[in-house]
């Protein structure tokens, strides 16, 4: 099947391949049952009804958030606006040429992010790494030695996940997106307050997320989901644990103490209170100037990417609707002036 673009889609009814980012059960004025479907065209989303069916009878017939599947959908016009209606859904296995086309990914290839990420960690402590190669020496118990094992132990997973389930960087390879720009951001700030320890700037940014990988199930497509261990613990804990394994996995091969318990402190701090504040999730409140900077860097560049999502869409001199994550009201409104793409 043709995979045909939403922005290509008049009044009238398509048959078409999607990925299935969300559903959502609600129900209709008379109490009956409504799904909203997100679906994904790889640039962009919409939302589509699918009337008489539960998330679980979706479910039943393979339908789940993450998939890729074949639809029907019928196109109308209500209150001025596009109106889209799901009328067919069944899952679909597509070719691989095919599925990239379905796939949103970063501007730059998510293996080639890895690769630089783990350069950076090593360039970062100023000292002389082969950074022709992923791993370093058996026996480095520096901070780097730690942040790269724990990236090569779970490069896979790194390279393909989403940063988050909504919100910013929600693409496949988002999360090594979203720390190649922080990590990128951390060597210029440190040119600028010398105050700042490189290495661990860089391996607390570098290792900030970590715990994702374990708070969220991230699809072929893309598409990230909950785990129960993320429901339960969030991954600042779980990225924490991940750091503590490490250590005790260390220190058991050779039989005492291995990295310096004070930097791997500093370190878990970091992840603790990346967050800023309780409200927004941090376990601490940041302690050290590189806790500090790095939740700053972090809310930099997951406002930057939603408002480099969201100019996409606007022409020069308008403004948005409100956007829920701009601002912690979620009243914000952006506005694309006429020179931003100057």
């Amino acid at each position: 099947m043709a995979i045909v673009k939403f922005n290509t889609m008049d009044l009238g009814i398509y048959d078409t391949d999607v990925v299935v980012t969300a559903i959502n059960q609600t129900s209709t004025s008379n109490n009956k049952p409504m799904l909203k479907i997100t679906l994904s065209d790889g640039s962009e989303n919409i939302t589509a009804l699918i009337f008489d069916l539960t998330k679980k009878d979706l479910s039943a017939n393979g339908i789940e958030e993450g998939c890729t599947a074949a639809v029907r959908i019928e196109v109308t016009e209500y209150k001025g606006n596009k109106s889209y209606k799901i009328t067919a859904i069944t899952p679909a296995k597509l070719p691989d040429d095919e599925l990239m086309q379905l796939v949103k990914m970063p501007p730059i290839d998510p293996d080639k992010l890895v690769r630089d990420i783990i350069v950076m960690i090593k360039q970062s402590s100023g000292r002389d790494y082969d950074t022709s190669i992923a791993g370093v020496p058996e026996d480095d118990y520096s901070l780097t030695a730690l942040a790269v094992r724990l990236i090569n132990a779970n490069i896979k997973a790194f390279t393909k996940s989403s940063a988050a389930k909504a919100m910013h960087h929600n693409i496949y390879g988002g999360l090594a997106y979203h720390t190649y720009r922080m990590i990128k951001s951390a060597y210029q700030i440190c040119e600028v307050y010398s105050l700042l320890n490189r290495e661990l700037l860089v391996c607390g940014t570098a290792l900030h997320d970590i715990g994702k990988l374990f708070e969220m199930k991230t699809s072929d497509t893309g598409i990230a989901t909950y785990t129960d261990m993320g429901n339960l613990f969030g991954h600042s804990l779980l990225g924490i644990e991940m750091i503590d394994r490490e250590v005790w996995r260390q220190n058991q091969a050779i039989g005492g103490r291995s990295y310096n318990a004070e930097q791997v402190a500093m370190l878990k701090h970091m992840i603790a209170s990346h967050h800023g504040e309780p409200e927004w999730g941090a376990i601490r409140l940041p302690s050290t100037p590189e806790a500090l900077i790095l939740h700053e860097l972090d809310m930099i560049d997951s406002r930057m990417y939603m408002y480099e999502e969201n100019f996409k869409d606007m022409e020069p001199g308008t403004s948005s609707d409100p956007i829920f994550g701009i601002s912690g009201d979620g009243k914000a409104v952006i506005y694309k002036n006429s020179f931003t793409d100057q």
